[in-house]
């Protein structure tokens, strides 16, 4: 009797596992296809280009892992007495990013997949750009961006497959993709998104 009881709670906490890590598996395709579908929007009514950047963090145990995604736009400061005003530097001057909102984090134990196979929008390939930010706390973070047009098009080149996959943060280090995750594929010329869900 003990043993039966015994084996029922352990398929139980299983199956409740397999239910709380497709939720979170959806949450965090959705929140992304959504940021997505926002910049691409706001993009057209503003008639702006629109960043969005992919944000290194850190775990809670301090692991740096790609997990955050943000909107903004880039604003060029030339009134010397606004507190974001720099100086420009010849071949050395970036405009300043104003962030529509904060980092929005993938929920714990996810990471994106930082192999350029699985992930292109990570990558180096033309219409990334990398660089570093100070977030809310002082500390540097790493970004990978693209931006959206106001014509509703990506600034990347259309001769490749841009995707970003979604799998948990135990299997980052899997040489193939494990059993699960999703990944967004992003259509250039679109700009529109697609979800592949395994």
């Amino acid at each position: 009797m003990v043993t039966i009881l015994a084996l029922l709670l352990s398929l139980t906490a299983n199956i409740s596992q397999g239910v709380v890590d497709s939720m979170n598996f959806r949450q965090a395709i959705q929140n992304l296809k959504g940021k997505m579908e926002s910049a691409r929007q706001t993009a057209i009514t503003t008639n702006r280009t629109i960043l969005v950047r992919l944000v290194k963090g850190k775990d809670e145990l301090g692991n740096e892992i790609w997990n955050g995604v943000q909107i903004g736009h880039a604003e060029i400061i030339t009134d010397p007495a606004d507190d974001n005003y720099a100086p420009p530097v010849a071949g050395n001057f970036t405009p300043k990013f104003i962030p529509a909102d904060p980092v929005e984090r993938l929920p714990l134990g996810l990471a994106f997949h930082d192999s350029p196979e699985f992930s292109s929008l990570l990558s180096d390939l033309e219409g990334i750009t990398h660089g570093t930010t100070t977030n809310e706390g002082g500390l540097t973070e790493s970004y990978a961006s693209f931006v959206f047009q106001p014509d509703g098009r990506c600034a990347l080149t259309i001769n490749e497959a841009w995707t970003l996959t979604v799998i948990k943060q135990e299997d980052l280090q899997a040489s193939e993709l494990p059993p699960d995750y999703v990944t967004l594929q992003l259509d250039p010329r679109t700009a529109r998104t697609r979800i592949y869900r395994r």
